[in-house]
């Protein structure tokens, strides 16, 4: 069950859930390490990524790729001189750093910093140069016990990060997507507002961090337009998604504005509050973050090989062309549209689907439980910001809110987004079993 909570009480629900939530697993090995260098520097990074305005702002899924590369950098530094679990990467350090006292907070900060500056190089200085001024200032403030082991170490896992990811297919300009031909089944550019380009084609083929490839999860293509089950998923999302005329109630309006936040954002958030809510040290919320982070953007990656793949039509080009469809049970509407602007990336699967099947299982496998108490941070259409927040009581509370919202805002079939959580649980699933393991395990 999810229930709303307005901004003014979000920090009293936050302290009372410390008290109310099941227990996190017990940690691999006891640590009195402070996590807020990591919760600052992870705030910090997502400021700097959404910030970003060269050539674009950077789309969700390319946000979370660049997430990625900052937390799987800063989580193989805090392994390397803490150990616990297993780095994603391993790393040398130049000979005379001596990594078994060098400062952790140092390395977060140098990670995270060199990082960014790696990756955002081309961005203005009006980003880059407080970035800068926070960094100077974190490090003026380090301890001197530690600290130029701790910068070296951080520096090191950034080099290796961005030296074992350079070719990755990252922003890789040589991947385009036209649609085809008009016609049934055949994905259209959505009518403006929405972008006339396609979105970030390049991540269909991007190199996964965790995965063995884009399409290892791949699923089967979406229903054939001549089977019920196409009417039925259709003629919902006609009723329920409509900008006017729609049978949606005002909560389920809210619900569909309500998952419209930014993922990058949201899911950092909410997982630099549940490190908080959970005691976790500063290698357990490295981890966390590493894990929300690499399994997430691997869950769009999976996502966009399926988009690009079958390139599938938006409810508002079947809705308005559903005179083409061959089927009976559907009728078209060449005015009806969408309560919230579609994307300009194909169909099926969802990519909030996707994500949001992930990151419901790295709750779990942090907590010990698919009752995970989670808070969700969301958009409120009532004033237009982001400052509404739900609490979800179970990962199938969570995975259930999303599938309805992504139909009820005239998005997707609700069989898009099913099949992109079940894409996003097949891909934690995976990697849970690969990735991030303690490193006394049997």
């Amino acid at each position: 069950m999810k229930t709303r909570i307005g901004p003014a009480v979000v920090v009293a629900l936050v302290a009372a859930t410390v008290l109310a939530m099941p227990a996190a697993k017990t940690p691999v090995r006891a640590s009195t390490l402070s996590p807020q260098v990591a919760l600052d520097w992870n705030l910090n990074a997502v400021t700097a990524v959404r910030g970003a305005t060269v050539p674009l702002p950077k789309f969700q899924a390319e946000g979370m790729i660049h997430m990625s590369y900052v937390q799987a950098a800063v989580y193989d530094a805090v392994t390397k001189i803490e150990g616990r679990y297993e780095p994603y990467h391993h790393f040398k350090v130049s000979h005379g750093i001596d990594v078994h006292h060098a400062s952790p907070d140092a390395a977060v900060i140098q990670a995270t910093y060199s990082t960014l500056a790696h990756y955002l190089s081309d961005q203005p200085a009006t980003l880059l140069d407080p970035l800068k001024a926070k960094y100077d200032a974190a490090v003026a403030a380090l301890p001197a016990a530690g600290k130029s082991d701790g910068l070296a170490v951080g520096l090191a896992a950034a080099n290796d990060i961005i030296k074992f990811r350079a070719h990755d297919g990252l922003a890789d300009p040589s991947v385009t997507f036209t649609p085809g031909p008009p016609g049934p089944g055949v994905y259209q550019f959505a009518p403006a507002p929405s972008l006339q380009f396609a979105q970030t084609p390049w991540v269909a083929s991007f190199t996964p961090f965790l995965l063995k490839s884009p399409s290892q999860f791949r699923p089967d293509g979406p229903p054939h337009l001549s089977s019920h089950r196409w009417a039925e998923a259709f003629n919902e999302v006609k009723a329920y998604g409509g900008a006017t005329g729609s049978l949606r109630s005002p909560d389920q309006t809210a619900t569909a504005w309500f998952w419209t936040a930014n993922v990058v954002s949201q899911y950092n958030q909410a997982f630099r509050d549940l490190a908080v809510a959970h005691g976790f040290d500063l290698v357990d919320t490295v981890r966390a973050l590493a894990m929300a982070n690499m399994m997430g953007a691997d869950a769009l990656i999976g996502c966009f090989d399926g988009k690009y793949h079958f390139a599938f039509w938006r409810p508002v080009t079947a809705i308005r062309s559903a005179d083409t469809d061959g089927n009976s049970e559907t009728s078209s509407d060449p005015t009806w549209t969408p309560l919230l602007v579609t994307p300009n990336h194909p169909e099926y699967p969802s990519a909030h689907g996707s994500i949001t099947g992930a990151e419901a299982d790295v709750f779990a496998a942090l907590l010990g439980t698919k009752h995970i108490e989670v808070n969700i941070v969301g958009f409120n259409p009532a004033d237009g910001l982001t400052d509404l927040t739900r609490h979800f009581e179970t990962t199938s509370d969570l995975r259930h809110e999303v599938v309805d919202a992504r139909t009820w805002g005239g998005l997707h079939y609700r069989f898009s987004t099913v099949r992109g959580e079940d894409m996003g649980h097949r891909t934690a699933k995976w990697a849970l079993e690969r990735y991030f393991l303690p490193v006394d395990r049997d």
